[in-house]
């Protein structure tokens, strides 16, 4: 099992309550898994910002994994390692 920091900015850091979270990645540890760890600790509030309703799908948004900018749609498998960070970025709308 990896142990991931999670900085969270925006919408997500307001569901976080922190800046930076630790989450628990079980097998196989992945971005998806850890990501999927996340929405088991936040449940609803996060499903809200990450999922799209219609699809179920996650919602396009940029992911930093120790510094290297990756896809939440199609970096999903990379793995983590304990010690490593992921940073979700969520674009902010507004008009």
């Amino acid at each position: 099992m990896a142990t991931v920091k999670v900085k969270g900015f925006s919408v997500v850091r307001d569901v976080f309550g922190a800046n930076v979270v630790e989450v628990d990645v079980g097998p196989p540890e992945t971005v998806k898994a850890a990501l999927a760890a996340l929405l088991e600790k936040f449940g609803e509030p996060l499903r809200k910002v990450l999922v799209e309703p219609d699809t179920g799908e996650l919602t396009p948004f940029l992911l930093v994994l120790n510094g290297e900018a990756v896809s939440s749609t199609l970096d999903v498998d990379r793995p983590v390692r304990t010690g490593d960070e992921l940073t979700l970025i969520f674009p902010i709308g507004g008009g």
